[in-house]
């Protein structure tokens, strides 16, 4: 009896899955296929899914979609990472870090994204149809709009050439 309990606690012990919730996502490799002027039903078949969540619906017929996407990384025996051809050894896998992209829809065709280091590394500008927009929040919502064309009365760059 002892050796059947033994084995119904080992069995049970080692039989129980943990499961986390994770977002739908896809991979940077998929976002390097996407094509400007896609519609969004091609965009899901493309990425997999349909988008994470929606920002933003505008009457000018813009709307902003975002997907979280993954990087594809290797695990790597550490004694081959700066060795040649250690970059194609080792296992893909996902790197743990949810990364977030906006993509920007027109009248349902992909006019442009941006990627979240995209919107960290430059400022949250984007051209649309040879247009300068602005990507601003306002009142907890994400929109787009057109920037001036005109230069700025005072240059705040302290290195620029002062106008006599």
């Amino acid at each position: 009896m002892t050796i059947l309990r033994a084995m119904v606690i080992f069995a049970l012990f080692f039989t129980s899955c943990k499961t986390v919730q994770v977002a739908k996502f896809t991979s940077v490799e998929n976002l390097y296929q996407l094509k400007l002027n896609s519609s969004l039903e091609e965009v899901i078949s493309l990425l997999g899914s349909k988008p994470y969540n929606i920002l933003s619906n505008q009457m000018d017929g813009y709307t902003i979609f975002t997907y979280k996407y993954k990087f594809v990384e290797r695990n790597v025996n550490p004694k081959l990472i700066n060795s040649r051809g250690g970059e194609t050894t080792g296992t893909e896998v996902y790197n743990g870090k949810e990364q977030t992209v906006f993509m920007f829809f027109k009248a349902n065709k992909l006019e442009s994204f941006v990627t979240t280091d995209g919107r960290k590394d430059s400022p949250a500008l984007i051209v649309l149809n040879n247009t300068l927009y602005s990507i601003t929040k306002d009142k907890e919502k994400y929109i787009i709009v057109p920037t001036t064309s005109e230069e700025p009365k005072e240059s705040l760059n302290p290195f620029s050439k002062k106008k006599k």
